[in-house]
């Protein structure tokens, strides 16, 4: 089964937080950016990747059509192993990080969709035992910067029927406010994307320890400063979760043996596919740290990385970002219904883009 055919394709879909989007890469972050990638075989059968787009996707684009495509084409799509190993292999020296990683990860999701359409099974019973086909899913909100918004947004999600939630803020008022909004029961997670060095990031940590939260996440800049981390893990009683920003499943490693986190967050669409992901899923185990990958996208990453956690031992919760779109890529079955996602039970991912959408939100540079 001959892969012939290789397809970026942008694209571009606004959202409604509740709020005025704030700057993200030097401007308002007014759309949801994805690269999706179809991979397309001699046989008619097509597979759909993912790779992250939000502001990069031109460069992961330019490096995937005259780097990763013509590597792949012509190549046996079913021989997913050594397809991925050649793109290592020939390209590490572009980078085991950032744009070419993300390229890679959506070559690796789109033949194991591939592979898993060929067989007529779901992705999952590629991977192993489904343990769970119904996962939580915690509402992961977009940044406020402003307590009374976050916490309305925070209780409305439990109203929703989510049994978690995520603040992306970096003040104890939201996560004080937001506590009392969602009730004593409720996980809160607050992800601070690297604002602090590790005097202020300890103190946050001290301020917000009555409130109970799951995790911090990435709370120390630079992010891959991992002494820091397990520094901070020593001072601290609550829980650290990091790993959206780790390149691939060698690093990570290293991040698991010297980070002091309790919590690995892969991204699926960013470390290197779901190949990268269920290795760094079988070291997290190892080590007894508890998987809870990155998902905050939409199509086929979020779709992969459902599959993943329909098989791990641990209890999964999905990441699912909160915010209204006007069109479910997945044809809705990436959406929580009672604060929890089904897995689908179909060949493949479960990916079948409507072509007209498509088209609409093509994103252009």
């Amino acid at each position: 089964m001959k892969i012939v055919a290789i397809e970026t394709l942008p694209i571009a879909i606004p959202y409604d937080s509740g709020a005025a989007p704030l700057p993200l890469g030097g401007k308002p972050r007014t759309n949801m950016e994805s690269l999706l990638v179809k991979v397309t075989t001699d046989s008619g059968i097509v597979g759909w990747g993912d790779a992250f787009g939000v502001r990069i996707w031109p460069v992961t684009r330019l490096l995937i059509d005259r780097l990763a495509a013509p590597l792949c084409l012509g190549e046996d799509a079913l021989q997913r192993e050594q397809i991925v190993d050649k793109l290592n292999r020939t390209l590490y020296h572009f980078g085991r990080a950032g744009p070419l990683q993300y390229a890679i990860s959506a070559v690796d999701i789109a033949l194991w969709d591939i592979a898993a359409k060929a067989a007529g099974l779901p992705v999952h019973a590629l991977i192993g035992p489904v343990r769970t086909r119904d996962i939580p899913a915690y509402a992961s909100l977009l940044p406020y910067r402003d307590p009374a918004l976050a916490a309305r947004f925070a209780a409305r999600a439990v109203d929703q029927g989510y049994r978690y939630v995520k603040l992306h803020e970096r003040d104890v008022a939201s996560v004080r406010e937001s506590r009392a909004a969602i009730g004593p029961d409720i996980g809160l997670m607050v992800d601070l994307n690297c604002p602090f060095d590790l005097r202020q990031a300890e103190r946050f940590a001290h301020d917000v320890a009555d409130y109970k939260p799951m995790w911090l996440e990435e709370p120390l800049f630079p992010v891959d400063d991992f002494t820091a981390m397990a520094e901070l893990a020593r001072c601290i009683e609550t829980p650290l979760a990091m790993g959206e920003n780790v390149g691939n499943p060698v690093e990570f490693r290293r991040v698991l043996d010297s980070a002091g986190i309790a919590y690995a967050q892969p991204s699926v669409i960013k470390t290197g596919g779901i190949t990268a992901l269920l290795e760094v899923a079988h070291d997290a185990a190892q080590r007894d740290i508890r998987l809870m990958p990155h998902s905050a996208y939409f199509g086929p990453g979020l779709l992969a990385t459902m599959h993943v956690l329909a098989t791990i031992r641990t209890d999964p919760i999905l990441e699912r970002f909160y915010c209204e779109m006007p069109v479910e890529l997945s044809g809705g079955a990436t959406l929580p219904r009672d604060g929890a996602v089904r897995v689908p039970d179909v060949p493949g991912l479960g990916f079948d883009p409507d072509p007209q959408a498509l088209r609409r939100y093509a994103a252009v540079e």
